[in-house]
């Protein structure tokens, strides 16, 4: 990584399960199921966080440190939303059959 490298966090899609799968093989761990966080530094796929249990997969051939990093506290953030603001469930609406006229 160089000084004026960029760091993506982005949420992945269906159409990143390939390179999920391939990140997790470099890393020797199992692959990560979606929903999960990737970050890329000027383009190339360097690690991912799966958002069910915070694993994290990094490419060991990559400066990835800093993308970790940054995965783990988006992670974290969301992770916190998700206990102080639960989903609320919405009421139902009761649907009454009107009479035909």
């Amino acid at each position: 990584m160089t000084p004026t490298s960029t760091i993506v966090i982005q949420e992945a899609a269906a159409a990143h399960e390939a390179a999920l799968r391939d990140l997790a093989q470099l890393d020797s761990a199992r692959p990560l199921t979606r929903p999960a966080l990737m970050a890329t530094v000027d383009g190339r796929l360097v690690a991912a966080a799966s958002l069910h249990d915070g694993r994290v997969v990094a490419d060991p051939f990559a400066e990835s440190e800093q993308a970790v990093r940054l995965l783990r506290l988006h992670v974290a953030e969301i992770d916190g939303r998700r206990r102080t603001h639960p989903r609320r469930r919405r009421p139902r609406l009761a649907l009454r059959p009107r009479a035909a006229v």
